[in-house]
């Protein structure tokens, strides 16, 4: 009889929390998700608090659907955060053509998934599906340009002052943050500059915001 009376929290539907930083956004993949029988629908998260929250109450098997970015916060701070602790949260990371390069970042950080968003509504079922059969899955077009894009990518302390500057920190607001000399901060956003190929504060900012790094 125990057997019998397990068996339904054994079976039960995986939880589905989003989180980007706009609403619109969480519900518009929503509406998705809940018209897939395979999982259930959770609650919406717009900033790094409540994603804390709604992981922290989260039972059984979760799956956490995140936009590259929250209100106080890009892909690779949450990220991080979540792997380091939630480890069996199961993540989806939901990203445009434009900002492709959160794909690779997110792939790096452990992400279970990823899918564009102009292919989600054929993407996401899928994906989703073999989530909830314990599978990771990366769409063979999003690998493919995985594989073949040499790009020099940005280094967590890169992503982290990029992430501080966007925050309209000053050097050395960003130095104190991180425990960093002004002379440090300088060297970091130089290699920055560098790579992003820009020579402005405003310019760096731009193209990070835009994914296009």
């Amino acid at each position: 009889m125990e057997g019998v009376a397990d068996a339904p929290d054994a079976q039960a539907a995986p939880n589905v929390i989003v989180a980007d930083r706009q609403v619109i956004v969480c519900q518009g993949i929503g509406s998705l998700v809940a018209q897939i029988p395979e999982v259930s629908l959770g609650a919406f998260a717009t900033d790094k608090a409540s994603l804390k929250k709604l992981l922290a109450a989260a039972q059984g098997k979760t799956i956490l659907i995140l936009g590259v970015r929250l209100a106080d916060g890009d892909l690779t701070q949450v990220l991080e955060q979540v792997r380091k602790d939630y480890p069996d949260v199961m993540v989806v990371v939901v990203a445009d053509e434009t900002e492709f390069a959160f794909i690779r970042t997110a792939i790096k950080q452990g992400a279970n998934s990823v899918c564009m968003m102009s292919q989600i509504l054929t993407s996401l079922p899928k994906i989703l599906g073999k989530l909830v059969e314990g599978h990771s899955i990366v769409p063979s077009d999003i690998l493919k340009r995985l594989t073949s894009d040499n790009t020099d990518t940005l280094s967590r302390r890169e992503h982290e002052i990029l992430a501080l500057l966007v925050d309209g920190l000053t050097n050395f607001q960003i130095s104190a943050r991180l425990g960093l000399s002004e002379n440090t901060v300088k060297y970091y956003l130089k290699a920055i500059y560098q790579k992003l190929d820009v020579n402005s504060r405003g310019a760096a900012i731009a193209k990070y915001v835009a994914g296009n790094y």
